[in-house]
């Protein structure tokens, strides 16, 4: 599915759905104004062309004890490794939230979901620091986020 063959109905579905993946489809047929068996057959659409991956919990890492959000720009040695040898090594790392290849001075930008600073030093040091290819990295700690909306649905 393209986003050409996307209506403002389905792009509204999707907005709805982002921000409650358990929306029934009455609910959801309530907020786009269609009946709820039409709204199911968009919803089953969206997720059998791919629009829809899948559905999650919002889990919230302080509860977990992981409440420190962690971006590190990480440098590799072109060359010394695949780049695929290193994503996989770092997504190997249990405290690896997302990998993102990037353009500019950082290789890749990898989210951590760490406890506290000394958990983080542990993870630098015995684990980005050994991954194939490391040669630098810059640490930047998350002291406040906050969501964006679904301006790019196009709603």
């Amino acid at each position: 599915m393209t986003a050409a063959e996307l209506d403002d109905v389905d792009r509204r579905i999707l907005a709805a759905l982002r921000r409650d993946g358990r929306l029934s489809s009455r609910a959801l047929g309530t907020e786009v104004g269609m009946s709820a068996g039409a709204v199911a057959e968009r919803v089953r659409r969206l997720e059998s062309t791919g629009a829809i991956r899948g559905y999650g919990a919002d889990v919230d890492p302080r509860v977990l004890g992981h409440g420190m959000r962690v971006l590190v720009g990480l440098q590799v040695d072109q060359g010394k490794a695949p780049l695929q040898e290193v994503v996989d090594a770092l997504l190997a790392l249990p405290e690896v939230v997302e990998v993102g290849i990037v353009s500019g001075q950082w290789d890749l930008v990898v989210t951590l979901q760490v406890k506290d600073q000394h958990h983080l030093r542990e993870l630098v040091s015995e684990g980005l620091w050994g991954v194939p290819g490391f040669r630098h990295s810059e640490s930047m700690l998350v002291l406040e986020s906050f969501p964006g909306g679904d301006g790019w649905l196009g709603t």
